[in-house]
């Protein structure tokens, strides 16, 4: 009896895991046709002096110039990374945690919860690609940032408005700061909030009874039942939020600086494509460095209860 059960659970497990690889094989095919020859090329561009020839690309060995170049003449790229690093860690922290709390309180049963929902998901919607050409239709070019569609809804008209209002500079900078935080920082946890809540729906209302029964506290069932049954969705926030805070838009004068370097030290003035290549890669692990560091705190814990 003990052997049957073994190979259903056996048989389970294989379904379950041929069944994730069919749900990744479009991502892991688009990847080899599309994203994989590019990626070995940049790296191969971040040992040579690539510029613009009249048949195309050409470069130049010159080793480890280019790292060397950013990391021991170039002022800004180290000054670039660890201002976007130290953004990155105060979102993913901020994200995490306020989306956990904001999908708690989701999950109760309350009149107009899926009003609640729709709206703290709205500020997705009308950031995304298709609500961004509408707009910028409407708007014009000369009303949008430049870096894309993450400044669309930014504090600027109100700041002009105050300006003309007689305010203080310093008042008028300091409240705009503010609310472009509050907006960003809504749009941020979308996403999160719908994991987290899709995660907390699917613990059983029968751990809590029990819990309940045997006279555990609110703060006891939430630290040993509700961690760790979401402590996968925990994980998987986590990431998002590590990678969409490095990939965010920029520019020089706000939003993810490193980015925005990256941008113009390739397609710029000086389009110099090797140093940009090192620049891209240098970033790369560095948001690698902190993927690793999530998953062995969190994520390794997280496959050992999911399992």
């Amino acid at each position: 009896m003990a052997k049957q059960t073994r190979k259903k659970q056996y048989s389970l497990t294989k379904k379950q895991n041929r069944a994730g690889w069919m749900f990744v094989l479009p991502f892991v095919i688009g990847f080899l046709i599309f994203f994989a020859k590019p990626m070995v090329e940049s790296l191969w561009y971040t040992f040579n002096d690539v510029t613009m020839g009249t048949g195309g690309l050409e470069t130049r060995f010159v080793g480890l110039d280019n790292f060397r170049f950013l990391l021991l003449e170039d002022s800004s790229f180290l000054r670039n990374l660890w201002t976007v690093t130290g953004n990155m860690l105060a979102q993913v922290a901020i994200c995490t945690i306020l989306s956990l709390f904001i999908a708690i309180v989701l999950v109760q049963n309350f009149r107009g919860r899926t009003i609640y929902r729709a709206i703290f998901f709205l500020p997705i919607i009308m950031t995304s690609g298709v609500v961004y050409s509408m707009v910028s239709s409407v708007v014009g070019s000369s009303g949008l940032s430049g870096t894309g569609n993450a400044y669309i809804y930014s504090s600027t008209s109100m700041t002009t408005l105050m300006q003309q209002g007689g305010l203080p500079t310093s008042f008028i900078n300091l409240l705009t700061q503010i609310i472009d935080a509050i907006f960003s920082m809504v749009v941020n946890c979308g996403v999160p909030i719908l994991l987290y809540i899709s995660g907390l729906q699917k613990i059983p209302q029968s751990a809590y009874e029990a819990a309940r029964i045997e006279g555990a506290s609110t703060w006891d069932i939430f630290w040993r039942i509700t961690i760790p049954k979401i402590s996968p969705i925990i994980f998987l926030n986590i990431v998002y939020c590590v990678i969409d805070a490095s990939t965010a838009y920029g520019s020089t004068a706000g939003g993810n600086v490193m980015m925005a370097a990256i941008q113009q030290m390739g397609f710029g003035k000086t389009m110099k494509f090797g140093l940009s290549a090192a620049m891209a890669w240098m970033y790369f692990l560095v948001i690698a460095l902190f993927l690793g560091i999530a998953w062995l705190t969190v994520g390794r814990r997280a496959a050992k209860i999911e399992n």
